[in-house]
């Protein structure tokens, strides 16, 4: 592949576009190349949907595997819930403590391999979009055997974004946790000390917030950097801190957009669903229809077709935000270095 070149270059990018396999890829019709300029709020919004309409197939393939993995968990830990836990019967408080703590375990085992799954999917996802920013469309084979190239540098980048983000809010929570047992125990009744716990808590989660939000903005650019310039994890995490100066707000604005249309397309989703529900629900009353089985057959239709748009949005989330990851990096190494991007190695 083509290294970084200057922007009066840019042109003679991919004349003769391949995939990794060696056969020649057509550049993407509505997917023109954009100009080596840096470009504004509303002209990458444009950029972005312009890509994603000319390479939905491929950025939502890629995207469903994390989706995919995601909504099949949430559907088992779902009926696990109703099938074990059985909320309808009379709870017994000690029992339910006790699976509590056995789903909580669970969780957190799947969180870890969750963090797994999306340590290769940036990279694949990014991969594709920084290719589709030149006209050239990356099957999803291609992308994530461009991920597995690199899984164990990858893979260490996201414990290091894991790290960073959630170690401090980890310690953090720890002292506030801390402080409360101190505050309560033993304790009979609630004094000035206990009510002064209630506003720390209160300020502990804005703060926790806030801090999650600065740290993700300015580690935004870590997966594009490592996988465009070829960068070990903490390089590509000093690089992210270094392209994001000045472009945080304009990153948390996309990212808020993307936002609330994936948020309201949900809406929508879920109205009609609602909607649709409320009439079957009807009609079986008026045909006085037994809750067992027919309430039961329908509950469960109604959760699976929760899960299929809960599918649907999370595939169309992560593609949207990979893509706009991908054009902010190709922007501001052109604001910053006068340099229009192309994948290294």
């Amino acid at each position: 592949m083509c290294a970084s070149m200057p922007a009066s270059l840019h042109s003679c990018n991919e004349r003769n576009p391949m995939n990794d396999a060696g056969v020649p890829l057509a550049p993407a019709a509505s997917s023109a190349l954009p100009p080596a300029v840096p470009l504004t709020f509303g002209q990458i919004l444009d950029r972005l949907f312009r890509m994603m309409r000319a390479n939905l197939k491929p950025f939502l393939g890629i995207a469903s595997v994390p989706a995919g993995i995601m909504t099949v968990f949430y559907g088992v830990m779902l009926a696990g819930f109703l099938l074990i836990l059985q909320p309808w019967e009379h709870p017994n408080p000690a029992a339910m403590a006790m699976k509590m703590s056995g789903f909580m375990a669970v969780w957190f085992v799947v969180y870890l391999l969750f963090m797994l799954v999306f340590a290769l999917y940036f990279p694949a996802g990014i991969y594709a979009a920084l290719r589709a920013d030149t006209g050239i469309t990356v099957t999803v084979r291609d992308a994530y055997a461009k991920a597995l190239q690199k899984a164990g540098r990858y893979i260490w980048l996201m414990i290091l974004l894991g790290v960073i983000v959630v170690g401090p809010i980890l310690v953090l929570a720890a002292v506030v946790g801390g402080g409360m047992f101190l505050a309560f125990a033993g304790s009979s009744h609630v004094g000035s000390g206990q009510l002064i716990m209630i506003p720390l808590i209160g300020v502990f989660y804005i703060g926790v917030a806030i801090y999650g939000i600065l740290m993700g903005l300015y580690l935004s650019l870590a997966y594009p950097a490592c996988v465009a310039e070829d960068l070990a994890a903490w390089t590509a995490i000093r690089r992210s801190f270094s392209l994001t100066h000045g472009a945080k707000g304009r990153i948390f604005l996309l990212m808020l957009v993307i936002y609330a249309l994936i948020y309201a397309g949900m809406l929508v989703v879920e109205l009609v669903l609602g909607i649709v529900g409320a009439m079957v629900f009807l009609v079986g009353l008026l045909l006085h229809l037994a809750l067992n089985p027919w309430g039961f057959i329908g509950i469960g239709l109604g959760a699976i077709l929760l899960l299929a748009a809960m599918f649907a949005m999370m595939a169309c989330s992560w593609a949207g935000y990979t893509a706009t990851f991908a054009l902010v990096y190709r922007d501001q190494r052109l604001r910053m270095e006068g340099v229009a991007t192309v994948l290294v190695g």
